[in-house]
């Protein structure tokens, strides 16, 4: 390998280094200075602000988090995709371009339509 292109991603390789330094000592580091003794039974009981469990924190939860969660991923990551059109928009500005992001929102509009009345957005 050419020696000038090494020298041009010197920047990206001491990134790339410094990141798997920082990824291994975070997985060292805790292991190394975290103490050995005192996992008795109460150490391993869930806590939760000072209160003590009645039962075990593993159960099952409603369906609707998981639905909400969904949804709110799907709308959340469609309107990323919006931003960088958003951005370059002025730069080709065309009646495709605005027909394109149009039908886009159309379609995240219809999902959420189609959720509101099928009704996902009611707690129950």
């Amino acid at each position: 390998m050419d020696a000038g292109v090494v020298f041009q991603y010197r920047y990206v390789l001491g990134l790339l280094a410094v990141g798997v330094v920082f990824g291994a000592a975070a997985v060292l580091v805790p292991f190394l200075i975290a103490p050995r003794h005192g996992r008795g039974r109460d150490t391993l009981k869930t806590y939760e602000s000072g209160i003590i469990p009645d039962r075990s924190a593993w159960r099952q939860f409603s369906l609707a988090y998981y639905l909400y969660a969904l949804l709110y991923l799907a709308v959340a990551v469609d309107v990323v995709y919006l931003f960088p059109v958003a951005l370059i928009y002025r730069l080709a500005a065309t009646w495709q371009v605005m027909v394109e992001v149009l039908v886009f929102v159309a379609v995240i509009a219809a999902a959420v339509v189609y959720s509101w009345r099928t009704g996902a957005f009611r707690w129950e």
